[in-house]
């Protein structure tokens, strides 16, 4: 997998901290936060004491408990495998989102996965008495992999399935899980996580090609915030050719060892060159500009 390096301290591509050799970004720290919750799920044993009292229940929260409001996404159960494929789904889609968006910007946007769904439900629970419960990062994952099929939508899945139909048919079918059992929280849940998800992205300034989606003024956006947009109908290798052109300019750039890009790193290059294209190389954050030169540079390597 692709090393995601975040170069120095100081602005919204840094790292959080660093533990030996690995800077610790957003989504390294969320996994890790879920990695640590599942050792402890064992060794609190049936009754879980912790991870019991973080789960997201409204009537408990109205009881006092405000802290299930932001610490739902930490009550992680290690109660199959599943789990572990959902880690290390939320690492490689959320990395590939931070890398576009910035940590802070990105932080902002797991953020309100984590909080306006629950504040959602417990609107609900005053007004019509829905309760039910909710923890662990699935939901918090649901709304990355929508996210991710949005920002992305070229990007191809085994066995060549886009990611906006991986994203869909996944929330489908737990919504029918759902509604088979009766289970109007989590109804309400997932469905605002998308919601929240698809407005989020776009109202942070990264689906402006989805004009379907509305966008909310956030205070967040303004690093992400779209400019003037020039024309679309440039051609895909004519952008390709503009943005290798400006970063070939770019000094003391240290190539990669040469390598094939997979669909999804491929996809990713695509949305940088799209906002080339729209918002020109002033849009791009210090880490877009490094995944840009490194790709451009293979590619040149290639031609040779």
């Amino acid at each position: 997998m692709r090393s995601f390096n975040m170069g120095r301290f100081g602005n919204s591509d840094d790292p959080w901290f660093r533990v030996g050799t690995v800077d610790v970004n957003t989504t390294i720290f969320v996994v890790g936060v879920g990695v640590l919750s599942l050792l402890l799920w064992a060794v609190e044993g049936p009754s879980h004491p912790i991870l019991g009292k973080l789960v997201l229940v409204p009537s408990e929260v109205m009881d006092g408990q405000v802290w299930r409001l932001f610490l739902w996404p930490i009550a992680n159960e290690f109660d199959s495998i599943w789990v572990l494929l959902l880690f290390f789904v939320f690492f490689q889609l959320g990395s590939m989102l931070e890398a576009t968006m910035g940590r802070k910007l990105f932080t902002t946007y797991l953020v309100l996965l984590a909080l306006v769904p629950a504040a959602v439900v417990m609107v609900f629970h005053i007004l019509v008495g829905t309760n039910g419960g909710v923890g662990g990062l699935r939901m918090m994952e649901l709304g990355v992999l929508v996210g991710f099929g949005l920002r992305m939508p070229d990007a191809r899945f085994w066995p060549g399935i886009p990611a906006w139909g991986i994203a869909a048919g996944i929330v489908v079918i737990n919504m029918v899980q759902y509604l088979g059992v009766r289970d109007n929280f989590s109804m309400l849940f997932l469905a605002t996580t998308v919601v929240v998800a698809l407005i989020g992205l776009r109202s942070l300034g990264f689906a402006e090609h989805a004009d379907w989606v509305p966008r909310v003024p956030l205070p967040a956006s303004g690093g992400g915030a779209p400019k003037q947009s020039k024309s679309r109908s440039t051609s895909k290798r004519k952008r390709r050719s503009r943005a290798n052109l400006k970063v070939a300019q770019a000094p003391n750039a240290v190539a990669p060892p040469r390598r094939e890009l997979t669909k999804l790193e491929e996809a990713e290059m695509d949305s940088i060159l799209d906002q080339v294209s729209e918002r020109g190389m002033e849009s791009l954050t210090p880490q877009q500009r490094k995944r840009l030169e490194d790709h451009s540079k293979r590619l040149r390597r290639g031609g040779d």
